[in-house]
């Protein structure tokens, strides 16, 4: 099992391009579909809200990023899944 946060996952969206039309956190938003993968990959939540630091970029603005995130577990061979999932929102 590993550790990993949605923060996590929204930076990789983030940085590749994808899911730009959207927002990190509502009903439909990044946190919620993130969740709900994991949870079909077998994870689970183990802490919410947990505070979220990130770099700014050259021009002292903070990259589109959560401030807090959720933290889940999942079993690492699940992980390229979850990733190719990921990489189709």
């Amino acid at each position: 099992m590993i550790k990993i946060g949605a923060d996590e996952l929204i930076l990789w969206l983030r940085k590749n391009g994808k899911a730009e039309n959207l927002s990190n956190d509502g009903t439909y938003g990044l946190g919620f579909r993130i969740k709900r993968l994991i949870e079909e990959f077998g994870g689970h939540l183990v802490e919410e809200n947990r505070v979220c630091y990130w770099e700014y970029d050259k021009n002292g603005k903070q990259i589109e990023l959560p401030k807090t995130a959720a933290q889940y577990q999942i079993d690492e061979k699940q992980l390229p899944a979850l990733y190719n999932e990921l990489s189709k929102l």
